[in-house]
This record gives structure tokens, C-alpha cells and sequence, in this order.
């Protein structure tokens, strides 16, 4: 989704609760709960269809199971337990974090540490659930996709070659996520933040090579940019 898209989706979803909240306050609805409840389902809805185009499994999933708690009993589920649910949901993304695992070099002692040694030009790194590092390397680099969920996760960068450009693409949501730069490294950050904030460690060199840009987006998550 670009940015044009991404706007007009959520410039319109706040029209549209600036609309509801103010019939609301005029008495013309008088269900207040069910008109909340139609918010926040809109918003989940925004959520999951941004994860639908980003191939982000554990969101669908998050914000299926979230909308269907929410409306299961109007729709007569009542019988239907909300634990039951939840805890099958939980069971069925750690089993499906594991399809997404990238290959370690380590052995057991060391598993929650990766080494993505790779000759191509775009790397791409993914977790969920879990708790890990990344040291990439790499001779060549273009882009780098760092998509983290639910999560804890640290991406060292200090090992990447590239000749002038390097973008590195973020995708973060409910997660606390470290990216490691060198200080030598000409930086731009243009991450956008929702419902969680970016912060940058550390002091740039007073001479900088190569231009480095992040973009991407962090919602309900903290990004650390540390400069090393």
C-alpha cells in the first residue's frame, strides 16, 4: 500500500468517527457500546486488510480472532468459549512462526541467534513470538525487509556491504525491535510511528560514506536506531 492509499484509509476512518461520535452526542444513536463497538471494528478491519497486502499472517489471524470476539454473540456464538478461542489462536501462530524461520548457523546452545549469510541483493528477515538477533552480511546489499510481530528482536548491520544506496524497509507491530548501524553511515529515517515511538542512540561520525534510508512502519511498537 503506498503512502497516497495509506492516507486516504486512515483520513477517512477518522472522518467517519468524528461522524458517528458527534451523531452519537446528538442522540441520535443511543447504543453507545454497539457505535464504539462498530469503531474499533472498523479499525481492525484497516488492520487487517493492511496485513492482507503485506502477506502478514499473524495480523490476519490477530485481527480475525479480535473482530470475531467482538461480534459473536450478535451473531448467536454465544456458545462458543472466548478462551477457547484464544487459546487456539495463540497455538496456531507459534505454529505457524515456525514455517517462517530463518536458518541458523549456531547449534542448540546458541538457537535464538541467526547469522542471514546471503550473496543476494535483498534480504528479508521475519519473526514472531520469539525472542532473537540477526547479524546480516552480505557484499552487495540493496534492500533490507526487517518484519518483526509480537516479538523481540535485534538486526546488526554493521557486517553489510553495499555500493551507494541501501534502504531498509520496516514493517514492525507489537514488538520492541534493535537495529545496530555503523556511525559512519549517512542516515535518513523516515518510519512512521502509530501508537509507538522511534528513537535514535548514539552519534553519527562528522564525516559520513553511503546513504542508508529507513523507511516502513512501527504500529504499537519501539524502534531503536543505535549507531555502533
Amino acid at each position: 500500500m503506498n503512502r497516497g492509499n495509506r492516507n486516504w484509509i486512515w483520513g477517512a476512518f477518522f472522518v467517519v468517527c468524528a461522524f458517528l461520535v458527534l451523531m452519537s452526542g446528538l442522540g441520535i444513536f443511543r447504543l453507545a457500546g454497539f457505535l464504539w463497538k462498530i469503531i474499533f471494528s472498523i479499525f481492525i478491519g484497516l488492520f487487517f486488510a493492511e496485513s492482507r497486502k503485506k502477506h502478514d499472517i499473524s495480523g490476519m489471524v490477530i485481527a480475525g480472532v479480535i473482530l470475531f470476539l467482538i461480534w459473536k454473540n450478535t451473531l448467536g456464538l454465544r456458545f462458543v468459549s472466548t478462551g477457547t478461542i484464544i487459546v487456539a489462536s495463540i497455538l496456531l501462530l507459534i505454529g505457524m512462526s515456525f514455517f517462517n524461520k530463518p536458518r541458523s548457523t549456531h547449534h542448540e546452545d546458541s538457537k535464538n541467534v541467526y547469522i542471514n549469510d546471503s550473496n543476494e541483493t535483498i534480504l528479508e528477515i521475519k519473526e514472531a513470538f520469539n525472542s532473537s538477533s540477526h547479524y546480516l552480511r552480505g557484499s552487495a546489499v540493496e534492500k533490507v525487509y526487517i518484519t518483526p510481530s509480537f516479538c523481540s528482536m535485534s538486526v546488526y548491520l554493521d557486517q553489510i556491504g553495499f555500493e551507494e544506496n541501501l534502504d531498509l524497509i520496516v514493517d514492525a507491530g507489537f514488538c520492541d525491535l534493535k537495529i545496530y548501524i555503523p556511525k559512519k553511515w549517512n542516515l535518513t529515517n523516515n518510519i512512521r510511528a502509530m501508537f509507538g515511538q522511534v528513537v535514535e542512540e548514539g552519534v553519527p561520525l562528522p564525516v559520513c560514506e553511503g546513504n542508508v534510508t529507513i523507511s516502513g512502519d512501527g504500529n504499537f511498537a519501539t524502534i531503536h536506531i543505535i549507531r555502533i
